[in-house]
């Protein structure tokens, strides 16, 4: 879908679950972003950084997962392999229009563009608090709940903040949990066949991902390139937290990498 009038700051729209797909210009416009948001969460949590990079030049994709952006009861019907071919079928039709790919994923998000790199050529990969490691064992109890309840409700926040944008589900599919954890298991298996240069970046004050998710990311995959960065500020939502700004600039710097390097080896004579 692409969205018009979005050249100025006032006409653009931060807080929709609806999917994207923004066109770049120049150089950059043949280097695709796909962008894959968590879980119970929504495309909006990309659409902050998603301007930052499209003003670059490059074509953005951010994809809304099956059963995501709707309501709970849309969700409670889908699984991992649901999001998964979602997650294929994007990144072919982003790779019909795009000579390069990088995958940008977040939470769940980033275990679905780990996957995709795995199976798919990537010029390079973005993880966002992906989750490896968990703070609480809670969620190993959702093989037995969801055979008694279907939801579970989150705490309501106490003071609205940007993080709402995310316009994440206030309940819980307790079977999509048990499906989550089986995506987790299976990425962290297959992490050794993920070659593509990766960006990992974690906040030291996620209350979900455990911070040492992020090392055992940059220890397991086989990339000769990777950069792990930590945020000392920043929660589970990090695009959308305080230090989002200096991770935009830390991401963008990251794909302007990429792009250098690409044209350096054409000169070279050694790109595809």
């Amino acid at each position: 879908m692409q969205e018009k009038g979005m050249g100025l700051i006032e006409d653009r729209i931060y807080k929709s679950t609806e999917p994207f797909y923004w066109r770049g210009h120049g150089d950059n416009q043949e280097t695709g972003i796909l962008m894959i948001h968590g879980f119970t969460g929504s495309p909006s949590e990309f659409r902050r950084i998603g301007y930052t990079l499209r003003e670059e030049g490059y074509t953005i994709q951010a994809v809304r997962l099956p059963g995501h952006g709707t309501s709970p009861e849309d969700m409670r019907r889908t699984g991992w392999t649901d999001w998964y071919g979602h997650v294929l079928e994007s990144y072919d039709q982003l790779a019909a229009n795009c000579k390069r790919v990088v995958i940008m994923g977040h939470s769940m998000g980033g275990l679905l563009a780990l996957k995709l790199a795995g199976e798919r050529a990537a010029a390079g990969v973005i993880s966002l608090a992906t989750p490896i490691f968990l703070h609480s064992r809670k969620s190993a109890w959702a093989v037995i709940l969801q055979y008694f309840i279907p939801y579970i409700a989150k705490k309501p926040k106490k003071i609205s903040t940007l993080l709402d944008e995310s316009c994440a589900y206030t309940k819980t599919p307790i079977r999509c949990v048990v499906s989550l954890r089986k995506l987790m298991k299976q990425v962290k298996k297959a992490l050794n066949r993920v070659e593509a240069p990766i960006w990992i970046g974690q906040g030291n004050k996620d209350g979900v991902v455990h911070p040492s998710s992020a090392a055992f990311l940059q220890d397991k995959v086989k990339s000769r390139v990777s950069e792990l960065q930590f945020y000392k500020e920043s929660t589970h939502g990090l695009l959308l937290d305080q230090e989002r700004e200096r991770i935009y600039a830390d991401i963008s710097a990251f794909i302007l990498s990429l792009q250098v390097a690409y044209y350096g080896a054409r000169e070279l004579g050694t790109a595809d």
